[in-house]
């Protein structure tokens, strides 16, 4: 019973920052075309494509600076020291997101706004994504490290598909009072965001006062203050960072998940953070009045997440020790090019249930597969010392490729059209196939036999490459299998 409610209450506490993101981050494609009809009536009540990429990349920016921000200080001090820095920063964020003034706000002054308290917010947003990642890797809860992390990410598809939820209830909720004067649309949006920080407030404290990961005590705590002298800092993070990819095994799987990563990310922001204008084009976002085409939009964004979005993050859990990670990743990327290649073509010929099925199949595998690896491989193909940098430098990659769809969809989609953008894409999923296949496969290896390099046939152990390690590899190994009550390595690469 006590190590279920440990599981249980670590995955709230992990869960609820990448809640917030899929919240706070998809919610935006939502929330865009409210602020056309509240601040830019005199332009047919739309947000210009210019200052609409601008809102929606503003997350995307702040989340690149936190992901290597907070990966880099993580690695150098300890996940205790630093976790939970990032909830407050994110809390912040969208409280001053929510404080926009209400009345006589200039176009000029709602993008301002928009962009800085979303960026804050993205930074925050940003460097939850290392340290979970890292602290969910380093854990032992279930005896299967790909399913905990893939659980505690799957907190991002609750958190769009709550979004959804939200929104849809808001405008029941608000329907007679915008019917009278669209302007109560003001509380939709704000009290959109605000709900959503209600569960990032509750597990704030518990974030704050979390233990440091057994790993990171047994490998690299006995320079950070926990165990002997404190001598550990950036200074030794960027030398340890700076050996470990100088073996250009380590360097090419770094790039390796970091392309991939891009890729992904072009495509998959690409069609949800433009939901809204998707929708618009298979016909769920068209109505006669401002309340009929947000509420067309609301129930197509939640049919689609629920058939699709929603589930492809929980079924994605079980596929990486059935399937192995690499080929999952391959396998999603080649199955949702085939997908947009096909949606590209038939777009103008095809019933709105035809194109809201390919909608929610390109969804499904678009989650099930790269979504979902594309944020574990990073986290486990690198030892202990560098998971946290890694995973944030991979993962920023990918919100460089979310701000280049950001602020480049609306341009290219008035210049090509949809066909042309889902053609595009199409292509994209593609070169992410084939980048996937330069990264090793960690199914069946140990947190112990990645710190000793055998996912590279290396077998040398962190003590090789970081001075000052006392420990030999294989010493390592027992002593942390041993200490997570495994029986053996090959026990549990057996049970994995």
């Amino acid at each position: 019973m006590g190590n279920a409610w440990a599981s249980i209450k670590f995955l709230l506490i992990a869960g609820v920052g990448l809640f917030g993101d899929g919240y706070l981050n998809i919610t935006i494609g939502l929330v865009v075309p409210i602020l056309g009809y509240l601040y830019y009536d005199d332009n047919k009540n739309k947000v210009p494509t210019i200052p609409q990429d601008v809102i929606k990349g503003a997350l995307s920016i702040g989340m690149i600076f936190g992901q290597i921000g907070f990966g880099l200080f993580g690695d150098a001090l300890g996940r205790h020291k630093i976790y939970g820095k990032e909830l407050i920063l994110t809390i912040t964020g969208t409280l001053l997101l929510i404080l926009m003034p209400w009345h006589n706000f200039g176009h000029t002054g709602v993008v301002a706004w928009m962009f800085c308290f979303r960026f804050v917010t993205g930074v925050g947003i940003g460097g939850d994504y290392p340290m979970t990642s890292s602290l969910s890797a380093e854990k032992n809860l279930f005896r299967s490290r790909a399913k905990l992390v893939l659980l505690v990410f799957a907190s991002i598809g609750l958190g769009g598909f709550t979004g959804g939820i939200v929104n849809l209830v808001l405008l029941a909720a608000f329907k007679g009072a915008v019917y009278n004067n669209v302007y109560h649309l003001q509380w939709v949006w704000r009290l959109q965001f605000g709900l959503g920080l209600v569960p990032l407030a509750l597990t704030l404290y518990a974030r704050l006062t979390m233990k440091e990961s057994k790993p990171y005590q047994q490998y690299v705590a006995t320079e950070t203050g926990l165990v002997g002298k404190d001598v550990r800092g950036l200074k030794q993070q960027f030398e340890d960072f700076r050996v470990y990819f100088r073996n250009w095994k380590h360097a090419r799987t770094l790039f390796a998940v970091s392309a991939a990563w891009f890729l992904f990310d072009i495509a998959f922001y690409g069609v949800n953070l433009n939901q809204s204008v998707i929708l618009t084009k298979i016909g769920y976002g068209k109505g006669p009045d401002p309340w009929t085409t947000l509420w067309n939009t609301a129930v197509g964004n939640i049919i689609a997440s629920s058939a699709g979005y929603l589930p492809g993050y929980y079924v994605a859990i079980f596929l990486p020790d059935y399937m192995g990670r690499v080929r999952q990743q391959w396998v999603g990327s080649a199955i949702v090019a085939v997908l947009y290649a096909i949606w590209a073509g038939v777009t103008k010929h095809t019933s709105t249930g035809g194109l809201i099925t390919l909608f929610t199949l390109s969804q499904f595998f678009l989650n099930a597969g790269p979504n979902a690896t594309t944020f574990l491989l990073p986290v486990e193909v690198f030892p202990t010392r560098v998971r946290g940098t890694a995973h944030g430098i991979a993962a920023a990659s990918g919100k460089a490729g979310a701000v280049l769809t950001a602020f480049a969809f609306g341009t290219i989609t008035d210049r090509i059209g949809i066909q042309g953008v889902l053609a595009l894409f199409s292509g994209i999923m593609a070169l992410c196939a084939l980048v996937t296949l330069m990264i090793p496969e960690t199914k069946g290896l140990s947190i112990a036999q990645i710190e000793s390099g055998e996912l590279y046939g290396e077998h040398e152990g962190v003590a090789a490459l970081t001075p000052g390690s006392e420990t030999s590899s294989d010493e390592a190994r027992l002593d942390w299998d041993h200490k997570e009550g495994g029986a053996s390595t090959v026990k549990e690469k057996d049970a994995v």
